[in-house]
């Protein structure tokens, strides 16, 4: 899986994972903004919307980890 960057931390990605085992990161902010894309091509270094996760640490995504 490729390092999804931002929106590992970001308070508007939703972490989906398919039946498959495939994982995309989708951007919240696309309901509300028609020009915000859905599901921005990973890795995101830069975004304007991303704002920090602010959430308890045992509600945080398991951090990434590099497949062997």
């Amino acid at each position: 899986m490729t390092d999804p960057g931002l929106c590992r931390t970001c308070q508007h990605a939703k972490r989906i994972e398919t039946k498959r085992g495939s994982i995309f990161y989708q951007c919240l902010l696309s309901q509300s903004l028609a020009s915000w894309p859905k599901y921005p091509p990973l890795p995101v270094l830069q975004c304007r919307g991303y704002q920090k996760l602010q959430t308890p640490a045992s509600r945080r995504p398991l951090p990434y980890q590099e497949s062997a």
